[in-house]
C-alpha cells in the first residue's frame, strides 16, 4: 500500500532527478555561486512575473529582476535564515498558535533570540484582528520592557490545510505597512496551496504581500531544497552574510539549482501531469496534482462513510477523526500520521498526497476502506 504519512516520502521526481544526473560531470563553482542557479533563479523570476494577471507587481511597484533568490537544503533553515534577516536583536514575530515556527521546529526561532508572540487565530490563518489584538498589547512597540512586533509569519497554504486568499493577503500587507513591520510567507507547501480551489492567489499575489517567502522543494517534487525571495531592499542587503552564518549556504549549491531550474522549466516537462495547466512550470503541475488526489481520496473516503473530517481542507492533506480502533487501522493500512487525541475515545488522523500519489493509489484506499468499513 502506498504511504500517506506525508508529501516527502519520496526521491525526486524523474525530471528533476535527470537534471541532477546529466549535470553531475560537470564543474561549478561552489555556494550557489554557479550558473546553474543563476538558470534557476532566472526561471522563478519569469515565473513571477509571468503569473501577474491582476498587475500585482505593477501595483506595488516591483521589477521581478530584482527581486533575489536564493537557495538552502530544508524549510527549517529557510524559516530560520529568512526570520533572522529581518529582525534586530530586540525584535520578535507574529503567528498563530500553530504556525509552523510555534509547534514544529524546536524553538528554532527562540533559540536565534527572537520571540514568537501568537494571535488567538485558529487552523493558522493570521487575521488582522488576531495581530491588532497582540500589537496592542505591546503597545505597539513602544514599551521598551517588551519585545518590539515587527514580522507578520504566515503559511499560504496552513498546516491543517487552509489557504489565504489575494484578498486576504492584500489585507495584511496593508496592516503591515500601516503599522511599520515586515511580512514573512512560508511557503513550505506554496505549490498545493496555490493548487487549491479555494485560493485565487498567484505567485505574484505572494510577491506582492510578502517582504520575502520561501517557495519550498522538498515537499514538492524535489530530492531536497528550498528557493528563497527576498524583494525587500534592506533584507537583501546582508542576506547572504546571515545565510552563512546560519551554516545555511551549501558548498554544491549547484544540486540545489539543477533542481529548481528543473521544477520551474516550462520545456514540457510537465507533460506527463495530466492536471497541467498550458505551460505553467512543473512546480506548479506537480503541486495542482497532488490536490487534485487529495480531493479524490477526500471523496473516497466520504463515500466509505469516513466524513469526519476536522479541517475543510482544500490541499494535499486530509484530517480524518476516527474512533481509536478504527484509527489504529488506518495508520496500519495506509501508514496514516496520527496528529492529535481530542478525547479519550478519538484520534485524529492525517493522510496526505503528493507529486508522486496515483490514481491506482486511491482506487487502493477504496479496496482497503471496504475491509475497515
Amino acid at each position: 500500500m502506498h504511504s500517506f504519512r506525508n508529501d516527502y516520502m519520496e526521491g525526486a521526481h524523474p525530471y528533476v532527478l535527470d537534471a541532477l544526473v546529466s549535470t553531475n560531470a560537470e564543474q561549478h563553482p561552489g555556494y550557489t555561486e554557479d550558473a546553474l542557479c543563476d538558470k534557476a533563479r532566472a526561471a522563478i523570476r519569469q515565473a513571477i512575473e509571468k503569473s501577474d494577471v491582476r498587475e500585482s507587481l505593477h501595483d506595488a511597484g516591483i521589477d521581478a529582476a530584482a527581486l533575489q533568490v536564493e537557495f538552502v537544503a530544508g524549510g527549517t533553515m529557510a524559516n530560520l535564515v529568512s526570520i533572522a534577516a529581518c529582525l534586530q536583536a530586540h525584535e520578535c514575530v507574529i503567528a498563530a498558535p500553530d504556525g509552523h515556527i510555534n509547534v514544529h521546529e524546536t524553538g528554532a526561532i527562540e533559540a536565534c533570540g527572537h520571540k514568537v508572540l501568537v494571535t488567538s487565530d485558529s487552523d493558522g490563518l493570521l487575521s488582522v484582528e488576531g495581530i491588532d489584538a497582540v500589537m496592542k498589547f505591546h503597545e505597539y512597540g513602544s514599551n521598551f520592557h517588551m519585545v518590539k512586533p515587527r514580522l507578520l509569519y504566515v503559511s499560504l497554504a496552513t498546516e491543517t490545510g487552509l489557504v489565504l486568499t489575494a484578498g486576504e493577503l492584500r489585507d495584511l500587507r496593508a496592516y503591515a505597512d500601516t503599522h511599520d513591520l515586515l511580512v514573512f510567507i512560508d511557503g513550505a507547501r506554496l505549490a498545493c496551496g496555490l493548487a487549491s480551489n479555494r485560493c485565487d492567489a498567484t505567485l505574484a499575489d505572494v510577491c506582492a504581500a510578502a517582504d520575502i517567502f520561501t517557495i519550498g522543494g522538498t515537499k514538492n517534487g524535489a530530492l531536497f531544497g528550498e528557493a528563497i525571495v527576498i524583494r525587500n531592499a534592506d533584507i537583501q542587503r546582508d542576506f547572504r552574510f546571515v545565510m552563512k552564518q546560519k551554516g545555511a549556504v551549501m558548498a554544491k549549491g549547484r544540486l540545489l539549482g539543477a533542481q529548481f531550474d528543473a521544477l520551474f522549466s516550462t520545456t514540457g516537462a510537465q507533460a506527463d501531469v495530466p492536471e497541467a495547466v498550458g505551460d505553467e512550470p512543473l512546480y506548479l503541475s506537480l503541486g495542482r496534482h497532488a490536490v487534485a488526489l487529495a480531493m479524490k481520496l477526500r471523496e473516497t473516503l466520504k463515500n466509505r462513510g469516513f466524513d469526519a473530517f476536522t479541517s475543510d481542507s482544500s490541499t494535499n492533506q486530509q484530517f480524518i477523526l476516527l474512533e481509536n480502533t478504527t484509527a489504529q487501522s488506518f495508520v496500519h493500512a495506509f501508514d496514516a500520521d496520527v496528529i492529535a487525541h481530542p478525547d479519550d475515545a478519538h484520534t485524529v488522523v492525517r493522510m496526505t498526497c503528493s507529486w508522486a500519489t496515483t490514481e491506482d493509489d486511491i482506487a487502493a484506499v477504496d479496496v482497503e476502506l471496504s475491509h475497515i468499513g
